[in-house]
């Protein structure tokens, strides 16, 4: 009878090649894995990076404009006010917007328009539940009318807050308010621009003084 082939020992180291092959690959690709995952790991996660550039634009305007002309109008749909501005810079963080070399013109149907400039001004927009903006003129402010007679009145003031939809403005910083009349001097105003009414403030040291022109006594 014969005997079996034995099996040939070129069959088992093949399949242990095999064996050890496939473990070194296995090893490899563990330590590949374990390496990215160390750099995954050790790289910075964007929070600093989104950091960087939120400080970067921080204080910097949602919007800018120049020669930027904003009208008002009533119900009746008749002009209420005017605000032009050299350049226009709107944060919307604070409310607020920042003008230069302002001019605000308020116009009323039954009287001449006021007309108020600036080299600065700031415009605020009303609190919640509040209908009303504000302007705060700043650096040689003047605020003028010239009535239909060609005569004008003039104030002068460092700074001045307007409510335009009142035609209202007030200070509580020096003012010299020149008219045909003669010149006034005061250390604050409060004035009714719709009526034409200015209340004048003093303190104890400095009272209201009016100096008359000469042609009024003639």
């Amino acid at each position: 009878m014969s005997q079996p082939d034995a099996v040939s020992p070129v069959g088992a180291d093949s399949n242990r090649t095999s064996r050890v092959g496939r473990g070194w690959i296995m090893l490899v690709l563990l330590l590949v894995a374990a390496g990215i995952a160390l750099l995954v790991l050790e790289r910075p996660g964007p929070g600093p990076l989104t950091t960087t550039l939120t400080a970067g634009f921080e204080g910097e305007p949602d919007f800018y404009m120049e020669g930027a002309v904003v009208s008002q109008y009533r119900a009746d749909g008749t002009l209420e006010y005017r605000l032009a501005s050299d350049d226009v810079r709107h944060f919307e963080r604070e409310a607020i917007t920042r003008l230069s070399q302002p001019v605000l013109t308020l116009l009323d149907s039954d009287r001449p328009p006021w007309q108020l400039s600036a080299a600065h001004g700031t415009l605020r927009r009303p609190p919640a539940g509040a209908d009303e903006e504000t302007v705060l003129l700043q650096e040689n402010v003047i605020l003028e009318q010239t009535g239909a007679d060609q005569q004008r009145l003039r104030l002068t003031t460092p700074a001045l807050t307007v409510y335009p939809r009142r035609q209202y403005a007030e200070t509580d910083h020096d003012v010299i308010i020149d008219s045909p009349y003669g010149r006034t001097t005061a250390t604050g105003l409060e004035g009714d621009l719709q009526l034409g009414l200015l209340t004048f403030h003093s303190s104890a040291i400095e009272p209201v003084q009016t100096v008359l022109e000469p042609a009024q006594f003639k």
